[in-house]
């Protein structure tokens, strides 16, 4: 990569850090392109070069998670054992929901996916990857016995995922709320629930 394209990648993570600041802090509407320019150190006709709206920005956000996702999914799918590659990827979620400006930007982004066609077509792609990868383990451990017969692993990993996105809405609501102590108590009731 050329010093220059190194460069313009570098103000592109500039502009998407700022934008995940002010959309967690002010919410999606409230920031103007404008805020986010001067956030990240560019003009706003530049900010323009490299997002043409705030959806692009939203969207571009949406492919920094879908690449994180595939890594943390990829590293659950190659542990031999399907129940605790499941707790590796729960924790890692829950890990995650604990930190309040990124649980305060995506609650911005899933109430923007109710208004947006684009963002949620962006969202979607992101939110197909973690369902393959919690339906992978599911029916893995399934196969083995390990979760309990006739379980309905595609409604089973949509209530999983609700149970994250749940947690992410807690934590904003009630920002004193120990996720991490809670965790564990989270995990057990998944074994139970999943139990043959």
């Amino acid at each position: 990569m050329s010093k220059r394209d190194q460069n313009r990648e570098a103000r592109r993570r500039a502009i998407l850090e700022a934008a995940k600041q002010h959309f967690a802090d002010r919410g999606f509407h409230a920031t103007g392109m404008a805020d986010i320019a001067a956030a990240s150190g560019v003009t706003p006709a530049n900010l323009y070069r490299y997002f043409p709206a705030k959806e692009a920005i939203v969207c571009a956000i949406a492919d920094q998670q879908r690449e994180a996702v595939a890594a943390v999914t990829a590293a659950a799918l190659a542990r031999p054992d399907p129940l605790a590659a499941l707790d590796a990827l729960l924790v890692h979620y829950l890990t995650e929901a604990q930190d309040r400006t990124q649980s305060r930007l995506w609650l911005e982004i899933l109430a923007e996916t109710a208004r947006n066609d684009r963002v949620r077509a962006a969202i979607a792609l992101d939110d197909e990857a973690v369902k393959a990868g919690f339906a992978t383990l599911i029916a893995r451990a399934a196969a083995r016995g390990d979760c309990r017969p006739g379980l309905d692993v595609q409604a089973t990993t949509v209530f999983l995922i609700a149970l994250i996105d749940g947690a992410v809405g807690r934590m904003a609501i009630e920002p004193d709320f120990d996720l991490a102590r809670a965790t564990a108590t989270f995990l057990d009731l998944i074994h139970k629930a999943l139990a043959p």
